[in-house]
C-alpha cells in the first residue's frame, strides 16, 4: 500500500524546504560543486505547476533526488541535459532524472507543464524500477510529440484537475495517468512492453551506480551479489542485449562525460576520481570508447 503525504496539507503554506538525506546522485553532483535545487516541500511527494511564462537562461543545476518532467506546447531556445543538447519546440517533452544535470537558454516565451516526483511517490508502482533506475537509462532525455501532442495535452491537464481537486483516491488517479503517459513514450520510442528485470539484475545495477568509480572489474560485481560472471552476464545479455564488462564502461563513460562538461578539475583528477591508475589510462579508454581522447572532448563541448 502506497503511504503518500496529503497534497491538500500543504497547499498555500509557505516555508523553507527542508534537506533530506544525500542520496548517491546528489553526492555526484556535489563532487562537480553543481548546484543542486530542491523545489518539494518536506515529505511532499508530487507536484505539477505550469511553466513560468518568462524567457529565461539557467545556469547548469541538479534536482534533490525527484524526477521533473517537463511538457512545453509553446516556446524556443536549447535545453541543455547532461551533455546532451535539445532544441526546444512546441510540444515537446523533457526527463531530468535524478542525478542529471540541466539549464535552459530560452529565446521565447514557454508555455506548459512542469511535474515533479519524489521515488516514494510511486513505491510499488510499476514504474518505480523503470524511471529510478538511473543506469541504464529507460527512456531518452528529449522527445518532439508533434503528432501526439493532444493526447499529451490531454494527460497533462488531467493530472493537474486531479492534482487540483484532491478528490478521494486522486494519487492512484495520478499514477494512473503517469503510466499511460510513459506508455505512450515507449510507442513513441517505438519500444516493446520489456520484460520486468530480475532480482539479481537489478542489484547489479544498484551496485553498479555505487561503485562504478572503484570497480571496473566483471568479477567484483558478481562476487559481490554471490553469483557468477557467467550467469551475471548471462542475465544482461537477455534483458539489456549486452554484456557487464559493456555496461560497467558505458557507465564510466557517461559519467566521464559529464565531469568533463561540468567539472573544473584537470584530467589527473578525474582520472582517480573514476578509478583510473593515471591520466594516461583515462586518456586509452576515454579515447576507446569515444573515438577522442578526453582533452579534445572537453575542448569540443565547451
Amino acid at each position: 500500500m502506497l503511504i503518500l503525504w496529503d497534497i491538500c496539507q500543504w497547499k498555500g503554506t509557505c516555508g523553507n524546504s527542508h534537506m533530506m538525506d544525500l542520496g548517491l546522485a546528489t553526492i555526484f553532483l556535489k563532487t562537480m560543486d553543481v548546484p543542486i535545487k530542491n523545489k518539494l516541500q518536506e515529505k511532499e511527494l508530487f507536484r505539477i505547476k505550469r511553466m513560468k511564462e518568462v524567457i529565461k537562461n539557467t545556469h547548469p543545476h541538479g534536482h534533490k533526488e525527484y524526477l521533473e518532467i517537463i511538457f512545453l506546447e509553446q516556446g524556443a531556445g536549447f535545453h541543455q541535459i547532461d551533455f546532451n543538447r535539445y532544441n526546444v519546440k512546441p510540444n515537446s517533452l523533457y526527463l531530468v532524472m535524478p542525478g542529471q544535470i540541466h539549464s535552459w537558454q530560452l529565446t521565447e516565451v514557454p508555455k506548459g507543464f512542469v511535474i515533479m516526483i519524489q521515488k516514494d511517490f510511486l513505491l510499488d508502482h510499476p514504474l518505480y524500477h523503470i524511471l529510478f533506475q538511473s543506469f541504464p537509462p529507460a527512456f531518452p532525455s528529449g522527445f518532439e510529440l508533434e503528432e501526439a501532442n493532444e493526447t499529451f495535452q490531454g494527460i497533462f491537464d488531467s493530472i493537474e484537475k486531479e492534482y487540483s481537486k484532491c478528490q478521494t483516491n486522486y494519487q492512484a488517479v495520478i499514477q494512473a495517468y503517469l503510466l499511460l503517459l510513459f506508455n505512450l513514450l515507449k510507442r513513441e520510442m517505438k519500444s516493446q512492453a520489456a520484460s520486468p528485470f530480475p532480482p539479481l539484475l537489478n542489484n547489479f545495477l544498484t551496485l553498479l551506480d555505487a561503485a562504478y568509480k572503484e570497480n571496473h572489474d566483471t568479477n567484483f560485481y558478481a562476487k559481490s551479489l554471490h553469483t557468477t560472471s557467467k550467469t551475471l552476464n548471462a542475465a544482461c545479455k537477455k534483458f539489456l542485449g549486452t554484456t557487464v564488462g559493456a555496461l560497467i564502461n558505458e557507465k564510466l563513460t557517461a559519467e566521464s562525460k559529464k565531469l568533463l562538461l561540468y567539472s573544473n578539475k584537470n584530467l589527473t583528477e578525474l582520472a582517480y576520481e573514476l578509478g583510473f591508475v593515471d591520466a594516461s589510462h583515462f586518456n586509452k579508454f576515454f579515447k576507446r570508447q569515444t573515438g577522442v581522447i578526453p582533452g579534445i572532448y572537453r575542448k569540443g563541448i565547451s
